[in-house]
């Protein structure tokens, strides 16, 4: 509790001696939390908007350490650098996070550990938005906790008119090495030539790792008295649009994602886990868009084969490979309609259609294929009293062929530095081809290993949140949120025997394992808080501010031991600041995480009852140069951690990388 205080007293330090010294009105920004565009203060939602100079300027080295600067999500992850990791918004569980690339969805069918796989640079990110809250209605199943989408640059500029100079438009590269062999890489283009737009980028990042002591070899279990924790990663994508006209443009993207890592307790707490695992994606998407006057339609058109290869421990299982296919089709229309009413500011009214086509290939769950889908309408009214009322209501089939009917509203009320939100919606999830049909397939299952069910009933989640977005000062807000969520037949891994676990016959008689069960209910209440300021302090040195505090509390069936149900912090604090000042630049990002403790002294391991992260990056940028130099220290404090129980995180790890930036 003492780094808790500390903390405290350091942020209201500095959010009071510079409170005085505001300069320009927060930009007012478009986001698209119903689908229907509107901004940001008439969504009704809470919403954070991440732009490519915050994300090039934190600290971090991929994709979901960015997510750990964002308030109200929790992160869980088995590995830094963008191996692993489990994201959840407000308390839900990583399987109710609906991920976006482009207006499709990324969650993985086979587990949604590989929903952060994200298949492109950090350089090519144009906006990531982050949507709290169930969304359901507007975006499909998954989107329970909220929604987190990732718009490319390329597909943001879909729609742009001619450019004015033809050529290469832009160029970034950032080359960066540290510790144990570390090497990472991200570079994108953009190349345009009158209506045409191509783009392309890379990103890769390889380590030796950490070395680490071996719990199976003091248990007589393994030869080797360490092990490390190495990977390797690469990315490519690119994309190609085209304004075809006034009214017609078109996007395509495609690319593919390679993972290979040492995957020891990443997903088991068993002493004979000598996992690694290679995951190749291959993708490609697509938009076609139609805009004239108040019409607007878009239809979007994804495909992603993934190819798993699990290896366990082959000297006692066989290696396990899982292939996966998913075909996403959207198609919807929307109309601004002139009701003629003098208090009417706007209406807008959507309509569309899903389908999802989900197949797997898979010797340790089998063969299975799915189809989902669903048929929506969305509405955004706007008055000129500063009222926003959006509404939406779904009818989503799961792979059954059961309906559901999925509602949301949310209302924002705008006065001059204030804005009252409130909303409310229905979101399922069904479970994915691991928590159904894990293991099914392995002869004599060692104990303490997943096994799945494939009686799992669809997870249905109701929520309700209030909250202000606050402006003081111009260039300061304060936004407060309460919010509850109310849910039946969750999903997760309980600790099971062998006697209670009725529809699979590999298992060993007498022993425990985490089977995958409908819990009863659950509930979910908390309260978060968020700030934000840009400031400029003594002439023209810039400070940034952004810092948040989450509470959560969720409850389930008592005596029910589940592995995700309840597994992010009670508290949670953040705290980003950056400093510029002549040509150098200062970002620290930082978090202080409360929750329940674990342990397991088989593996010598512990999830710790409050931890404190600290990130740092200086930057030197020389004035009118494309080149600049950085310097980076993640885990700054050296803690010694796990957020997934026999998952270590590293420890303190510097880096040193140079970028260059060409712009047109």
């Amino acid at each position: 509790m003492k780094k808790l205080f500390l903390f405290s007293i350091f942020s209201f330090f500095f959010i009071n001696t510079i409170s005085a010294q505001i300069f320009v009105e927060l930009d007012s920004i478009s986001v698209t939390a119903s689908r229907i565009s509107s901004d940001i203060t008439e969504s009704g939602k809470s919403v954070t908007v991440i732009t490519y100079d915050e994300i090039q300027a934190i600290p971090v080295t991929s994709m979901d350490e960015l997510f750990r600067s964002l308030p109200g999500v929790n992160i869980n992850s088995r590995q830094g650098f963008g191996v692993q990791a489990d994201v959840g918004i407000r308390g839900s569980t990583f399987s109710q996070v609906l991920f976006m690339l482009d207006n499709v969805p990324l969650n993985d069918p086979l587990t949604a550990h590989f929903n952060t796989n994200i298949p492109i640079s950090l350089s090519e990110v144009g906006q990531i938005e982050l949507i709290r809250g169930p969304a359901a209605a507007s975006f499909g199943a998954d989107a329970v906790g909220g929604v987190i989408h990732i718009k490319s640059k390329a597909y943001i500029n879909s729609t742009a008119t001619k450019v004015e100079n033809n050529g290469l438009q832009r160029l970034d590269v950032d080359l960066s090495g540290g510790e144990n062999r570390l090497f990472m890489s991200d570079a994108s283009m953009e190349y345009s030539k009158n209506n045409w737009r191509f783009t392309a980028s890379v990103r890769a990042s390889r380590s030796d790792g950490e070395e680490l002591s071996n719990p199976a070899f003091s248990e007589g279990i393994s030869s080797e008295p360490t092990f490390n924790t190495d990977f390797n990663l690469l990315s490519l994508s690119a994309a190609l649009s085209n304004r075809m006209n006034d009214r017609f443009s078109w996007y395509l993207r495609g690319g593919s994602d390679y993972r290979d890592f040492n995957a020891k307790y990443f997903y088991t707490r068993s002493l004979f886990d000598d996992s690694r695992e290679e995951i190749t994606s291959r993708y490609a998407l697509g938009a076609l868009i139609y805009s004239s006057g108040a019409h607007r339609a878009e239809m979007n058109i994804s495909y992603r084969n993934v190819n798993d290869i699990f290896d366990f421990n082959s000297a006692i299982s066989p290696v396990n490979e899982h292939t996966t296919q998913q075909l996403f089709f959207n198609l919807s229309h929307q109309v601004e309609i002139d009701l003629n009413r003098n208090n009417i500011n706007r209406f807008t009214l959507m309509s569309g259609t899903q389908m999802l086509r989900k197949e797997i290939v898979s010797t340790d769950r089998g063969d299975h294929s799915d189809l989902t889908g669903g048929l929506f309408i969305l509405s955004a009214l706007g008055l000129y009293n500063g009222l926003n009322v959006n509404t939406g209501l779904r009818l989503q089939f799961d792979e059954t062929g059961s309906a559901n009917l999925l509602p949301q509203i949310s209302v924002a009320y705008n006065l001059t530095n204030l804005t009252i939100r409130s909303s409310a919606g229905r979101a399922i999830r069904t479970g994915d081809y691991t928590e159904r049909y894990i293991s099914s397939q392995i002869p004599n299952l060692t104990p303490l290993r997943n096994i799945g069910n494939p009686d799992l009933k669809p997870e249905v989640s109701t929520t309700i949140d209030f909250g202000l977005d606050w402006k003081p000062y111009r260039q300061f807000s304060i936004s407060p949120t309460l919010f509850y969520r109310s849910s039946t037949n969750l999903i997760d891994y309980t600790l099971t025997n062998e006697s209670e676990i009725q529809n699979a016959s590999n298992l060993i008689r007498g022993e425990d394992y985490f089977y995958t069960l409908n819990v009863a209910e659950s509930t979910t209440s908390g309260f978060e808080l968020l700030t934000t300021g840009r400031f400029f302090i003594q002439g023209q040195r810039r400070f940034t501010l952004q810092g948040g505090y989450t509470y959560i509390h969720t409850s389930n069936r008592e005596g029910v031991v589940s592995r995700y149900i309840a597994n992010h912090p009670s508290h949670q604090i953040s705290l980003g600041l950056r400093l510029n000042f002549s040509n150098v630049e200062v970002h620290s990002q930082n978090e202080y995480n409360v929750r329940k403790s674990e342990s397991f002294p088989q593996l010598n391991s512990s999830v710790p009852s409050s931890v404190f992260l600290s990130n740092l990056k200086v930057s030197f940028n020389p004035e009118r140069s494309k080149f600049s130099a950085y310097f980076s220290v993640m885990n700054l404090t050296d803690v010694q951690y796990q957020e997934i129980l026999g998952a270590p995180m590293p420890g303190r790890w510097f880096i040193a990388g140079l970028q260059m930036k060409i712009r047109k």
